[in-house]
């Protein structure tokens, strides 16, 4: 399997994190791969795929995906299987910066997949999958996804006010109180919370208990025992965590870090190969 991690070019740096390739042609590998499980995260992404295309499991059955798609924030985990040789690319948007490309309300993407020609001119998507397709290079297929990505930008201004709260709120781990971070910024709190849903694609309560998740398996991968988990991440006690925790995962902390299905994706894309500064962890 072939995993690689890029930066975005300058015009689009502001509201992407990073774009990262994934490819597995080897007929063997795919034939034997367990289905991937991709865990919340504060990111919405774009994922564009070339070869046969992925599947998604939803309730039992495995269901067909577009060839280029937009999945919005995750509030709980989602498992893909390949059908065949398969490379990806997959876009990670900054917490708000899929706003610059659409005028769409971000809270409308939230758990979905959606083909990209719903979201985009249809003539650039195909287009931009044809020549994804013909393509003989890695690094021709990034310069084609970027060259895409600022063609369909929408030139509308940012709501500065909301990227500081989610920069608040990710800064804080998590641990941060609503009301007072909407009265540190001098709006009300439901004003914050429509915006907030807006602009980020979720409410920032929710926003918050995914970047308390996320720094959960941040500080365990750093050694920490699960007692200080909980009073660094401030839980009521160690069942509050573990009920939290089994929201997102769909299984037990001890039985998460026991058995890594994916474990060269998380070690790619995971904490020690970061391009970013952020710290979602996306593959168990």
């Amino acid at each position: 399997m072939l995993l690689q991690q890029f930066r975005p070019i300058s015009q689009l740096s502001d509201y992407i994190d990073s774009l990262l390739v994934q490819e597995d042609f080897n007929s063997i590998n795919y034939a034997n791969r367990n289905p991937v499980k991709v865990l919340p995260s504060t990111l919405a992404v774009i994922g564009i795929q070339y070869g046969n295309r992925m599947k998604v499991i939803e309730n039992n059955k495995e269901n067909l995906l577009g060839t280029s798609g937009l999945t919005g924030l995750q509030t709980t985990f989602k498992e893909y299987v390949s059908t065949g040789r398969v490379g990806t690319i997959i876009v990670r948007f900054k917490p708000g910066g899929l706003k610059a490309f659409t005028s769409y309300p971000i809270h409308d993407f939230r758990d979905a997949n959606l083909d990209l020609s719903l979201i985009f001119p249809k003539h650039l998507v195909s287009e931009m999958e044809e020549r994804l397709s013909e393509a003989t290079n890695m690094h021709g297929r990034i310069a084609l996804v970027q060259a895409f990505l600022v063609s369909v930008m929408e030139q509308e201004s940012e709501e500065r006010l909301i990227l500081q709260v989610a920069k608040q709120i990710q800064a804080h781990n998590g641990d941060v109180s609503i009301k007072q971070l909407a009265e540190d910024f001098f709006v009300g709190k439901r004003t914050l919370e429509r915006k907030f849903n807006d602009i980020i694609g979720i409410t920032p309560k929710k926003f918050a208990n995914i970047v308390r998740f996320q720094h959960t398996i941040h500080l365990r991968k750093s050694g920490r025992d699960y007692l200080d988990i909980v009073q660094a991440c401030n839980f009521t006690d160690h069942a509050h965590f573990v009920h939290d925790f089994k929201a997102f995962t769909g299984c037990s902390p001890e039985q998460f870090f026991r058995h890594e299905v994916q474990p060269e994706l998380a070690q790619t894309f995971g904490e020690n190969n970061r391009l970013s500064d952020s710290k979602d962890t996306m593959y168990q």
